[in-house]
Order: C-alpha cells, then structure tokens, then sequence
C-alpha cells in the first residue's frame, strides 16, 4: 500500500459492463475498489440498443433473466426495398434489458467486494504524486476522494481522460433509439442507405412484449434518420415516436489512444473499444476490462503505476481488438462509399442468385478481420454477371 493515505486502491468511473467486470476482477484480486456511478442505479438511462451475440453471452456467463428475445432470423433491406431473408442457423444473438444486464453485472461486482457511489458525478480527477485526487458531486453536494489508480470506463462524451494525458472525444457516429409500442416480428431487420442514415444503417428489433425498439447509427442529424426509419419500419411508428422518447448519443468511430497514463487507464467507449461497423461495445469493453484488471493488478503490487508501466493495458488490448477495429473502419468506409442504386443491384444479385445464406455462414458477429469477410466479398465479385455493382466487388477485392 502507499504511505498516502487513500481512500481506495482502485476507483472506477461509470458502472456500465465494463467498468463492473474491471472492479469485479480487481476486486476479486484483494484490491479494494470504489465504482463511481452519476445516475441512480446502473443502466440508467438506456444508451445500447442491447444486442449482444451468443458467444459474448456464454464467454461471460451473462444473465438469463435480461435476455428479452432470441435473434435467429435476419432480413438486409436496401434502399430500393430489396430484403434479404436469412435463417441464422440458430440464436447468434439476443435483445437484451440493458438495466436488468447492468443491475446484474454491478450486483457480481459487488459480491467479489467492491463499493458503489451511486449519484455521483465526477468532474475532474488529477495525479498528484502517488495518488490520484479526484473531486466532484455526490447527491448534489461536493465530494472528494482519492486512489493510487483510476479507471474510467466513463462514455464517449467523458472529458476525464483528457485531464489525465490520455486521448478524450474525437471521431464519432451518432446513434439515436427510442422504444415504442409497436409490435414488431421476433427478427433483426436492418436498413441501409445514404439517403436513410448518412454514413450508417437502420435497425429495428422486438423489445419487451407488444413493443419494438428502433434505431440508426449516422453522421448526421441523427433524429431526422431515425424518424425517417420509423415511418419505413413501423406501421404508425413515426406518428408514435415522441421527441422525449429519442435517445441521442455518441459512438466512436476509432479507437481513442492512448488508452493509458501515469496512474491511468481509459476502458470501453472512453477508450473508442467499439467494434467500428455497428457501434457495438458491450463485448469488446468486457474484453478490455479483462486486460485492464490485470496489468492494474500486476502493478500494484509492484507499486509501479506510471504510463510507462501501464502501457502493457494498451499493447495487450490492441493485439486482441486493434486488427477488428482496423477491419471494421475499412467495412463501414467501403459502406459509405457505395451509391444507394449500387447497393440496390449488390441486393438483387445476391438474392436471384440464393448467396445471402452463404454470405452469411462466412461472417462472425464479433469477429470482422477474420478470413470469412474477405472471402464473402470474393465471393460476389467472382460470381458470373456483369452491371456496376460487379465491376464495383471486382475493383474492391482485386
């Protein structure tokens, strides 16, 4: 321990996954950790549209009890209106109850040891010497603490990773939900094109019983896209879709290194552990938070706790996530680069011609950089046919 007197070893910024699975593993360690939440309770308010696969949900054990439906059928709708209908051989994935997720994950974190500070905002956060001060509000009132480390899995609006030499806001997409009464059927529909989400897609998937949850993910004016796609996907929908009920929010679009400084590591959508082609980042923070509780745990008890000594946390997690991430920018720049009639013919080909269910077989949820893109994308542009959207695949993959 340090002879400063602190009030914890580790504090934790934001009591989403992954800032719960870094103080359950550290806490699970025998380091004492303090979980530092600005709203009432975790999953509070309701950012992710919660889509998370199955694999995710087995690697972590995640709850039962917050799996709202099954996804394992699919339908892609161009701009033109051409669907694509796919069985997905199986659950690849699950809507979830984000707050019965977050109550859970925050219930294990606390079980393993670690206190919560629920109301609490943290406004600024500073080395000094050999702990970290850190001041904000709690309840309302000013508040004050302090650690030898700090994590701040804190959203991609955080400005406390700057404060502390690492990298805050920079590139992002916008992503706009709302929930509305509307039934919708048990399967994930996507939307693509540039005149419905600039620069992304649209979504739709069944929420609790006789409601559908619809978003978009765009660069621009995020909740004209997605009342667009609530007229397009929901009968009545955009008639029902109140401007209280529409969350807007931030979602990075590369990752935000360094992800690490002196007494200091940054961890989810702080950290831009995104994965780069939907927006997604509840796996790839519980991932990440997995690295980071190690290397943290290694160097307290070595009491080395620079940059230096933390830039292992960023080496480690960018072995592991940096070539998806990498892949995923090269996806979602090819996407946008496409004109909505090229998309449109892309559709038409692969339906005359039975490819969706192919496609779909060689594309891992998570995985995007590995073998199985390229080779879907070799496989339209190999095909026999001729038209701009071919010529467009062969000049992409050759």
């Amino acid at each position: 321990m340090s002879s400063t007197h602190t009030d914890c070893d580790v504090f934790v910024v934001g009591a989403g996954p992954s800032g719960c699975e870094c103080a359950r593993r550290l806490a699970a360690d025998g380091w004492s950790v303090t979980v530092a939440e600005e709203h009432s309770r975790p999953g509070e308010p309701v950012h992710c549209t919660g889509i998370i696969s199955a694999h995710a949900y087995r690697a972590f054990d995640l709850p039962p009890a917050a799996v709202q439906s099954e996804l394992d059928r699919g339908e892609l709708t161009s701009p033109g209106g051409v669907t694509l209908r796919v069985d997905l051989n199986g659950t690849r994935a699950y809507a979830v109850d984000r707050k019965v997720l977050d109550l859970e994950l925050a219930t294990r974190a606390r079980d393993a040891g670690a206190d919560f500070s629920y109301r609490t905002r943290v406004q600024h956060a500073r080395v000094d010497g050999s702990v970290v001060g850190i001041t904000g509000t709690r309840a309302g009132k000013p508040w004050t603490a302090r650690a030898r480390a700090i994590v701040l899995a804190s959203g991609a609006k955080s400005r406390l990773p700057r404060q502390l030499g690492m990298a805050a806001q920079r590139e992002a997409a916008y992503g706009a939900q709302a929930e509305l009464e509307v039934p919708s059927p048990p399967v994930m529909r996507v939307w693509v094109g540039q005149q419905l989400a600039p620069g992304g897609f649209g979504w739709t998937v069944p929420g609790k019983p006789g409601w559908s949850r619809v978003g978009v993910l765009t660069r621009e004016k995020p909740r004209e896209a997605l009342r667009r796609l609530a007229h397009l996907a929901l009968d009545g929908g955009s008639e029902r879709l109140l401007e209280e009920a529409i969350r807007v929010h931030p979602v990075p679009a590369a990752p935000r290194c360094p992800t690490y400084g002196d007494r200091a590591l940054s961890l989810g959508d702080a950290a831009g552990q995104v994965k780069m082609t939907t927006g997604g980042g509840v796996y790839y923070g519980m991932l990440a938070a997995g690295i980071a509780a190690e290397v943290l745990s290694e160097q307290l008890s070595k009491r080395r706790l620079s940059a230096r000594d933390l830039s292992r946390y960023e080496e480690l997690w960018q072995q592991l996530l940096g070539p998806e991430q990498r892949a995923g920018r090269i996806l979602r720049r090819l996407a946008t680069s496409v004109p909505d009639p090229t998309i449109d013919e892309i559709f038409r080909f692969a339906e005359a011609r039975g490819l969706s269910h192919q496609l779909l077989d060689l594309v891992d949820f998570d995985w995007h950089a590995r073998p199985g893109v390229g080779l879907a994308l070799a496989m339209l542009a190999r095909a026999p046919g001729e038209g701009r959207a071919l010529q467009w695949l062969r000049h992409l993959v050759g």
